[in-house]
């Protein structure tokens, strides 16, 4: 799991959402929620080239 990857995508979801929310707390938030596996993972790009 790429954890800047999840966390900038669910944190650009979270403030379109609900804009005037502390944005350094939801990421906070957010960060501890990904590290205990609390949450849902957004899909990674993939580089296809290495699997030729």
């Amino acid at each position: 799991m790429n954890l800047a990857y999840q966390l900038r995508m669910h944190l650009a979801a979270h403030m379109r959402q609900w804009p005037r929310a502390d944005r350094e707390q939801v990421r906070r938030d957010i960060e501890r929620r990904l590290r205990a596996g609390e949450s849902w993972l957004w899909p990674e790009p993939v580089q296809m080239e290495m699997f030729a």
